[in-house]
C-alpha cells in the first residue's frame, strides 16, 4: 500500500482520453481498479495574423530567446525550472500555450483525484511541468509530462508501481521504458499511445495520438531525445 486505498492500489487518472491507469504492484490486474480520464488538452494552437489590401505590411517582432534555465546535478537531481528539461518540439511544431511550457500542481497533475494527489505525496512529489504540440503535417499530438520526486529512489519506485490498461508495447533500447497503445476517444485519431520511463529524480510520461498509430520506432527516438535531454541538459 502506497497511499489510503481499497485493496493496496491507488487509482491514477492519465491526461490522455481514454487512457487507464492503475498506480499498484506489478502483478495487479487493470481489471481489479481503473478509472478512465476524461480530459484531454483544451489549448487552441496559436494562429497567425494576416494582412489584406494595402495596409503596411508590419515588422515582425523577434521572438524573445526563452529565460527559463535548469541544470543535472550528480545521480541525477535536477535543479531549476523543470520545463527545461521539457522534449523541445520541431521548429515546424505548433506549440499549445506557453511556448515554454506550462507548470502544474500537485492537484493538476493528479487531476483532481484525491488517492492520486496522496500517492504523489507519499513520494515526495515536487513539481510538474508539460509542453503539447501538434506536428507539422498536422498528423500527430505529443505532449511531454515531467514530474520531479524527492530523490531518484522514489521516482524509480513510482514509475515501477504504475501502467495502463492497453496493449503493451515493446520498446528496447538502454533506459527503463514502458509504452502502451491506448483505445483512441477521438474521431479523427486511430492511435493513442503512452510511454513511460525516468532518469534521475524525475518521471518521464509522453503522450503520442495522430492519424495512426506511432510505431516502435518513433516512440524510442522521442524517449531517446526526452531521456537524453534529462540526462545532459542538451
Amino acid at each position: 500500500m502506497i497511499a489510503a486505498g481499497a485493496a493496496g492500489l491507488v487509482l491514477l487518472v492519465g491526461a490522455t482520453a481514454g487512457a487507464v491507469v492503475v498506480l499498484g504492484s506489478s502483478s495487479s490486474s487493470a481489471d481489479e481498479a481503473a478509472v478512465r480520464a476524461v480530459s484531454s488538452p483544451s489549448a487552441v494552437p496559436k494562429t497567425a495574423s494576416v494582412t489584406t489590401g494595402d495596409s503596411p505590411t508590419p515588422t515582425p517582432t523577434p521572438t524573445p530567446s526563452s529565460t527559463v534555465k535548469g541544470k543535472v546535478k550528480s545521480g541525477g537531481i535536477h535543479t531549476g525550472d523543470l520545463r527545461y528539461f521539457l522534449l523541445r518540439p520541431p521548429a515546424d511544431a505548433e506549440v499549445y500555450g506557453d511556448e515554454d511550457g506550462t507548470e502544474l500542481t500537485r492537484s493538476e497533475v493528479a487531476n483532481d483525484v484525491a488517492s492520486v494527489k496522496s500517492a504523489l505525496g507519499t513520494y515526495g512529489f515536487k513539481t510538474g511541468v508539460s509542453r503539447t504540440y501538434l506536428t507539422a503535417d498536422g498528423d500527430t499530438q505529443i505532449t511531454a509530462k515531467l514530474a520531479r520526486f524527492s530523490s531518484p529512489a522514489n521516482a524509480t519506485a513510482f514509475y515501477s508501481r504504475l501502467y495502463f490498461g492497453g496493449t503493451r508495447i515493446t520498446l528496447g533500447g538502454s533506459h527503463p521504458a514502458k509504452a502502451y497503445r491506448l483505445s483512441s476517444s477521438s474521431a479523427e485519431s486511430t492511435g493513442s499511445v503512452i510511454v513511460v520511463s525516468h532518469q534521475g529524480d524525475v518521471h518521464i510520461t509522453l503522450s503520442v495520438t495522430g492519424a495512426k498509430t506511432p510505431g516502435a520506432a518513433q516512440l524510442r527516438r522521442l524517449l531517446d531525445q526526452q531521456y537524453e535531454r534529462l540526462a545532459t541538459g542538451r
